[in-house]
């Protein structure tokens, strides 16, 4: 058995346990919003550096909500006002 099957039966053992199951999805939701939230910056053509001193932070702020980390909505809300964007909740697919 190659590595990559052997990777598909551990992953599939792994989240057919509920607990496992919910963290990695959690962790999926903030990786999603991580990468959007560092590609709409550079489409709007700004460095972390640039975005932080508008919303009044860090760089290594906008580097942690880039990483998924420490992912807040209040830090959200002023990042997306900064990039001009709106905030959106959407339902899972079924």
């Amino acid at each position: 058995m190659n590595l990559r099957n052997r990777y598909r039966q551990f992953k599939a053992r792994a989240l057919s346990k509920p607990e496992v199951r919910k963290a990695y999805e959690e962790g999926l939701d903030d990786l999603r919003i991580a990468v959007r939230l560092a590609e709409l910056r550079e489409k709007r053509g700004m460095t972390q550096t640039e975005l932080a001193a508008r919303i009044h932070t860090s760089a290594a702020v906008i580097s942690r909500l880039e990483q998924g980390k420490n992912v807040e909505l209040k830090t959200l809300q002023k990042v997306a006002a900064a990039l001009r964007a709106r905030l959106s909740i959407e339902p899972l697919a079924s």
